[in-house]
């Protein structure tokens, strides 16, 4: 079977579905997904006009070659999902995710749906997203429920700081245990890692670009790929930070460079520059290349999509 190129998700954004303002400037953000929201952005009494909205969301999103995600209310998997579930959706997120029945479920619901409109099976993935106790007690159960889950991480967020009963924004990672538990059953089950690294946050600024890069390039160097969140002002800041240098690829390039010459003299490690390298800081090397030239065509291909919409309106007006 042929090897699925790894998803570049490093900046998304999570939007009401039912404010215009927010959809219809979406494709600008340049975000590698935007994450529509039916969940707690939507009041409940705008819970049916916010499914109306789904299909227009994915139009605007899609003119800037974002991935669309659609976050769903896991009471109502049942009404939500028909309403979600469309060409052009990538991702159907379930938050609070506590049993891998729920997943099963949801899997079955998008399974049909997927058969009726003629979508393409196993098209649309699933993001299992926990956010109370019992889910980071059945996070193994959650993530392995379902081949269209295939990035996982902990639990983190305002919903299990209440649950846990602890404060949100202090000096210290009071979500160790949960982002642990998440990050080794992903790695367990072969799956992307989701998260980000701790970082001292007392303010709740949403909005913090500063912050924003210092985590995504500390997050980069842990291993993680993938940002999101809920303010445009942390969207470049994610695409840069999580994406690697002109500088460390060149320099991954040396290092493999390097590697082939121990290789050919029949050694396995040598010093170079006055650090060690052998086969596993090629293997390093090579990931890091690997994902600079995802990136780089990630980055392309949204900008040739917002180039040809920003081109498209000019000749509308």
């Amino acid at each position: 079977m042929k090897k699925m190129p790894r998803p570049v998700r490093r900046s998304g954004l999570t939007m009401p579905i039912n404010n215009p303002r927010f959809v219809d400037r979406s494709w600008t953000r340049d975000c590698d997904y935007l994450n529509f929201d039916l969940e707690d952005s939507v009041p409940q009494s705008q819970k049916d006009y916010a499914r109306s909205q789904v299909r227009h969301a994915i139009v605007q999103g899609q003119k800037g070659a974002a991935e669309i995600n659609i976050r769903i209310n896991c009471a109502y998997p049942d009404a939500d999902v028909p309403a979600a579930v469309w060409p052009g959706v990538k991702q159907i997120n379930f938050p609070k995710a506590e049993t891998g029945a729920q997943i099963r479920h949801l899997d079955a619901l998008i399974t049909e749906l997927e058969r009726v409109r003629g979508i393409r099976p196993g098209t649309v993935r699933i993001g299992a997203t926990v956010e109370t106790t019992l889910g980071v007690a059945n996070s193994y159960e959650i993530a392995s429920a379902s081949p269209r889950i295939d990035a996982f991480g902990g639990g983190t967020g305002y919903d299990m700081s209440m649950d846990m009963g602890i404060e949100m924004f202090v000096g210290f990672d009071q979500f160790v245990y949960n982002r642990g538990e998440g990050e080794l059953i992903a790695l367990a089950l072969g799956l992307e890692r989701e998260g980000g690294v701790y970082m001292s946050d007392t303010t709740g600024n949403v909005g913090n670009a500063e912050l924003s890069i210092k985590r995504a390039e500390a997050s980069r160097k842990a291993g993680l790929r993938t940002g999101g969140g809920l303010h445009p002002n942390v969207v470049a800041p994610q695409n840069l930070g999580l994406t690697p240098t002109v500088n460390e690829v060149e320099d991954a390039h040396r290092v493999l460079s390097f590697f082939a010459e121990l290789d050919q003299r029949g050694e396995t490690e040598g010093d170079m520059d006055g650090r060690i390298v052998d086969k596993y800081e090629a293997a390093r090397a090579e990931e890091l290349i690997e994902w600079a030239s995802l990136c780089a065509h990630r980055d392309a291909e949204k900008s040739a999509a917002r180039e040809q919409t920003a081109a498209e309106l000019d000749e509308q007006n």
